[in-house]
């Protein structure tokens, strides 16, 4: 899919720099045994009832999927630099102009829950999560209100992020 030159550009000056902190790219969770113990167990009764329904494309998705969550948890996750400047947020090497964000809401319930939600006019990505990590979500939500409106009806974390943080995903 190609992307807008505004979300691409490398290295160039967005202007002063409010904000900046480092976070890693997802976060990998230390899991427990019964966490594989279960992934496996559910994964072979799937597959056993795919086989004797003789539903083999079903039987395929879950081996790809396996497959896929193995080489997940066998990768570790890159360090992203965040910065939030005069003309947009730099997520690593990728721009966001605060032309394409509608608004943003901050979720800071520590320890466990210190994320940035940014809700953008993209189809596909319609919103993005960044963690805080030990960023003052006072200062964040200062210089973002220069910038873009705050939503202050969302009171909880997304959907995905609860899932992935409780599933351990």
């Amino acid at each position: 899919m190609a992307e807008s030159k505004s979300t691409t550009t490398k290295k160039k000056n967005h202007g002063k720099i409010f904000a900046s902190w480092k976070t890693k790219e997802y976060a990998q969770e230390d899991k427990p045994f019964s966490w594989l113990v279960t992934l496996v167990f559910c994964s072979v009764a799937l597959l056993v009832y795919a086989i004797w329904t003789l539903n083999f494309l079903f039987a395929v998705i879950i081996i790809l999927t396996a497959f896929i969550i193995y080489m997940h948890e066998r990768r570790t996750p890159m360090d992203v630099a965040i910065k939030i400047t005069e003309d947009g947020i730099e997520l690593g090497d990728r721009f966001y102009p605060y032309k394409v964000f509608k608004k943003f809401y901050i979720i800071y319930e520590p320890p466990e829950i210190k994320n940035l939600y940014l809700e953008t006019n993209q189809t596909l990505k319609p919103e993005i999560s960044i963690h805080l990590e030990d960023t003052s979500p006072l200062k964040v939500r200062d210089v973002l209100l220069r910038y873009l409106k705050e939503d202050l009806e969302k009171e909880e974390e997304s959907t995905s992020d609860y899932l992935s943080r409780t599933l351990k995903f």
